[in-house]
């Protein structure tokens, strides 16, 4: 049994807020939802809307159609097109199945405007057949504003005269665990005993910088003035010492780009955390995409080794970046979280708390007399020190061992050499870390990366013989795990939030193995998982 809910006016009504109160409280009750916010780039006015799917199983998608839904923006009028037969509209719009004047409930408790969507929410609970104590309860969240919210609610919900559409549920006991990409980047960070995060405000990895901000332990969150000073200023608190992560979205992580080559070149441990938006240059700051992905694992100029992690919820958000902070560490290189806007920002529901496959390490070592910054070694990582007790050195330009400039092209090429068989180290330390995964069953394969994880997984349950290939490192690539389960497969699909189909080339570059069809999506919104059943299903008639 599911039902879904959106709730849509203009910026600064209370929309995500109103989802938030509504969705605790049914994950509170024992139910799975999954969140979906939408929201153009303005503090007032416009649409915002929140679509919420909520089930007694778990759920990771949501779809374009409605069982219920509040409607009082006036440019929210186009989602009654997304009504269900049975589905209930209530607002303040012209077509809605209840209309309400909740204008006149505020001015009789001598409330704010804002406290309007409180009387919706209160309707929206007669509506659906629900307890108003479940959502009174829930609006102490409210704070200061508690009462005359909770006193809202009430009156919308005793005034509410149109049809109710009771929602039953058969209940699974137990916790659950309700979480955003981005808080889940924020708790997989400092478990990973993170010191400084570094950040300059770009939408959608704003949140990030939101969350640890208020983390009064031993973090620090620190905004500058651009990415520039970002990526400098976390190379040298990493150099002296402090685990760091840095973040940004597309065009800031194009402004990082020199510096990262320093870090190529010097060696020094860093985890970047890239939230995607579309582009090009400004593009639709706070929609979602994929179009960036090319572009990180290529980012940089000159030849060195990096990693690039592509978690596919939250659960994962915060494991991977648990795997992010370990292997920048233990092999002194860049480490890139790649999400988007879509994971980073909408609320999933899951059974339990993730788990770590490694244990934080900061992999330093003592100085000695004889301590060299860059090593030479067999594996190509060197040990690492930091200023304190002795001389460790960090450079721009080619060096030897001692870290001292270099010109010489025999020393030059063993430098390389040693960078670059960092390569081959990470791959096998990658291959320990489940670098893809399987779900269901079938001998038609989609591969994808990412958020599309969710839709996917939600789409592969309504279709037979189909099974979803999720792969989590872009670099090192897992080619021969790739390749071995698109050898197995009668035909395949890769689906993209894209326009081009990235995976596609990565995959063609790292197996020699062609993948033709493609399921795209590049309007800056998710798939809905109804709609991405039915073009697989097209796709492999």
């Amino acid at each position: 049994m599911e039902f879904q809910i959106t709730i849509a006016g203009e910026a600064g009504q209370g929309i995500a807020k109103s989802a938030e109160i509504v969705s605790k409280d049914f994950v509170s009750r024992g139910f799975y939802v999954f969140n979906y916010r939408d929201y153009g780039s303005l503090i007032r006015g416009g649409e915002n809307f929140n679509v919420l799917r909520i089930s007694d199983e778990p759920v990771y998608s949501n779809d374009w159609t409605n069982d219920f839904a509040i409607l009082f923006g006036k440019f929210s009028s186009h989602h009654l097109n997304k009504m269900k037969q049975n589905g209930i509209s209530i607002g303040t719009l012209e077509g809605v199945q209840a209309k309400m004047n909740p204008s006149l409930i505020i001015k009789e408790i001598g409330a704010n405007k804002i406290v309007e969507n409180a009387v919706l929410l209160g309707a929206l609970y007669k509506a659906m057949g629900q307890p108003i104590e479940a959502l009174i309860k829930q609006m102490e969240t409210y704070g200061k504003h508690t009462k005359v919210n909770q006193i809202a609610a009430q009156k919308g919900y005793d005034t509410y005269n149109g049809e109710v559409n009771e929602i039953r549920f058969n209940v699974r006991k137990g916790n659950r665990y309700y979480v955003s990409g981005s808080n889940a980047i924020s708790q997989g960070a400092i478990a990973s005993g993170m010191d400084l995060y570094i950040a300059y405000p770009m939408t959608p990895a704003t949140p990030v910088l939101h969350i640890l901000a208020r983390v009064k332990d031993d973090v620090r969150a620190i905004q500058l003035e651009n990415e520039i000073g970002v990526i400098s200023a976390g190379l040298g608190a990493s150099f002296a010492g402090a685990n760091v992560m840095v973040g940004t979205s597309g065009g800031g992580f194009a402004l990082m780009n020199e510096a990262l080559s320093l870090q190529g070149i010097s060696e020094i441990p860093i985890v970047t955390y890239m939230c995607m938006r579309p582009g090009p240059a400004t593009g639709i700051p706070t929609y979602t995409g994929q179009g960036d992905m090319q572009f990180v694992l290529n980012s940089g100029h000159g030849e060195y080794s990096k990693v690039v992690i592509a978690p596919g919820d939250p659960k994962e958000a915060f494991e991977r970046t648990a795997e992010a902070f370990y292997l920048a560490n233990k092999y002194r290189v860049l480490s890139v979280l790649l999400t988007d806007k879509h994971l980073a920002e909408s609320d999933y529901t899951f059974d339990s708390s993730p788990t770590f496959r490694v244990k934080p390490t900061r992999n330093l070592v003592n100085q000695s007399k004889d301590y060299l910054s860059y090593k030479i070694t067999e594996d190509g990582n060197s040990p690492r020190a930091v200023p304190g007790k002795g001389i460790a050195r960090a450079t721009s330009y080619e060096h030897d061992e001692m870290g001292y400039t270099v010109e010489e092209s025999e020393k030059i090429k063993i430098m390389v050499e040693k960078r670059l068989r960092k390569a081959k180290t990470l791959e096998d330390a990658v291959k320990k870390l489940e670098p893809i995964t399987v779900y269901g069953k079938g001998k038609r394969l989609v591969i994808s990366w990412g958020s599309t994880k969710g839709a996917i997984v939600d789409a592969i349950k309504l279709l037979e013989d189909t099974r979803f290939l999720q792969i989590s490192y872009l670099k090192p690539f897992p080619s021969e795990e790739v390749k071995k389960e698109i050898e197995e497969s009668l035909d395949v699909a890769i689906i993209e939030n894209s326009a081009t189909g990235q995976i596609a080339a990565l995959i063609r570059e790292n197996t020699g193995l062609e993948i033709k069809k493609k399921i795209l999506k590049y309007d800056g919104r998710p798939f809905g998982y109804l709609e991405l059943a039915d073009k697989i299903k097209e796709m492999f008639k």
